[in-house]
């Protein structure tokens, strides 16, 4: 599939997606400096998990256009990312924050 062949609605849905990609990245800057300015060692999980819940898919929805990539392989990695991101996140919140 090539960004050339999407339709308006399909352009406009993808773009979306980046928008969400850059508030997750945004997000993660932000615990990433809660993290720095007061060690804060949930912050710093919650970072990494926005980071793979945010920026994993969207690197991996740039690489299914760029390269030739299954959907179904595309798909399983989101998903790795995804969770990975949500367990890392989970733990930042449930951790002790001595």
């Amino acid at each position: 599939m090539q960004i050339s062949s999407l339709s308006t609605i399909e352009l406009a849905l993808f773009l979306s997606d980046y928008v969400t990609v850059a508030i997750g990245l945004v997000i993660s800057y932000i615990a990433y400096r809660g993290y720095r300015d007061h060690r804060s060692k949930p912050m710093l999980f919650v970072a990494i998990g926005f980071v793979l819940v945010a920026g994993g898919p969207g690197v991996l929805a740039i690489v299914f256009f760029v390269l030739p990539v299954g959907e179904l392989t595309v798909g399983i990695l989101t998903q790795i990312s995804e969770i990975a991101g949500m367990c890392s996140i989970l733990y930042g919140l449930w951790m002790n924050p001595a």
